[in-house]
């Protein structure tokens, strides 16, 4: 719990703690993306140590899951970094596509925007910036932007193994 707390000061929905080979998940983050953010931490735990790489660990755990939570879980975080990267690229089309979603999707976005600003704060922004510094530190050149690079991950796994492996 505590760490939850701390999660929701400093923006973080999960941790990998490279030292003791714990992952934690703030379980109090919205229930809908905690099957994935679990997934995404133990893919740091099996050794994908960049953000872009547990994420995709995460999507193969959670794609073919037999329960609907987990892949609605996954899809639903996926879909939110392909979302913002065509935002910054289109914003137009990404309105488009934000607005024909299933009303259960949007009301879950909604909530999220919800559960995210209740804890912004003076600090996060520093640590955002800081927890970018150390992504580039370790290989990650992207910073906090290499979570979305698992879009590029998805677009080569789908042209390999076609559409319906998605």
């Amino acid at each position: 719990m505590l760490f939850s707390y701390a999660g929701n000061v400093l923006g973080f929905e999960g941790y990998y703690n490279p030292f003791s080979g714990e992952g934690q998940v703030n379980t109090t983050i919205p229930v809908f993306l905690q099957p994935y953010v679990s997934c995404h931490e133990i893919g740091h735990q099996v050794g994908y140590g960049k953000e872009n790489e547990a994420n995709f660990a995460g999507f193969l755990a959670c794609r073919l899951h037999p329960s609907p939570v987990f892949r609605y879980s996954v899809y639903f975080d996926l879909y939110n970094y392909t979302i913002n990267t065509l935002f910054r690229i289109d914003s137009v089309r990404a309105k488009q596509y934000l607005n024909a979603l299933h009303p259960q999707v949007k009301k879950d976005y909604g909530e999220l925007k919800r559960f995210f600003s209740k804890y912004q704060n003076p600090i996060q922004p520093v640590i955002t910036w800081i927890y970018g510094k150390y992504l580039k530190a370790n290989n990650q050149p992207a910073g906090k932007r290499t979570y979305s690079e698992v879009i590029a991950f998805l677009i080569a796994y789908q042209r390999k193994f076609g559409k319906e492996t998605l």
